[in-house]
């Protein structure tokens, strides 16, 4: 059953075609990322925790790119803006709540009562330091 399943969530993964490429530089820098498909990202981001070098999201990052801003191992520049929508695949585990388990604190709590209803072709927008005010975890990159 486990090999099935294994090989299962293999050819589902890889048949994504918006996989963010592999780290080859330290840091590795997520820039200008308008999200994606959900599994997309997170074995994306499930690759750079296991990684474990340091990521930095410059520019802006909207849509599930947010499940990157929870990382350990990331930080958000000064300047980049993070972006919120409701997802386009709403159906039982998969859509909001997926993204939701990768939220913290206000972060969470604004895209539950808020944000998730923003229409997918739409993004909320708030800076970093917004972000960090409603998620005090969250860490902003050293100038």
């Amino acid at each position: 059953m486990w090999r099935g399943l294994v090989i299962g969530i293999f050819v589902l993964a890889s048949a994504c075609t918006d996989r963010r490429p592999a780290p080859n530089g330290v840091p590795y820098i997520i820039e200008r990322d308008g999200g994606g498909q959900i599994i997309s990202a997170l074995a994306d981001r499930a690759r750079l925790m296991a990684w474990g070098q340091p990521v930095v999201i410059r520019d802006y990052c909207a849509s599930v790119c947010v499940v990157f801003t929870t990382m350990p191992n990331a930080c958000i520049e000064a300047d980049a803006r993070i972006g919120f929508h409701s997802s386009s695949v709403n159906r039982g585990p998969v859509g909001n709540p997926q993204m939701a388990k990768h939220m913290r604190a206000g972060v969470k709590r604004m895209f539950l009562q808020e944000w998730q209803f923003v229409p997918p072709d739409q993004i909320h927008w708030i800076s970093a330091a917004e972000y960090k005010a409603l998620d005090p975890q969250a860490r902003i990159c050293p100038t």
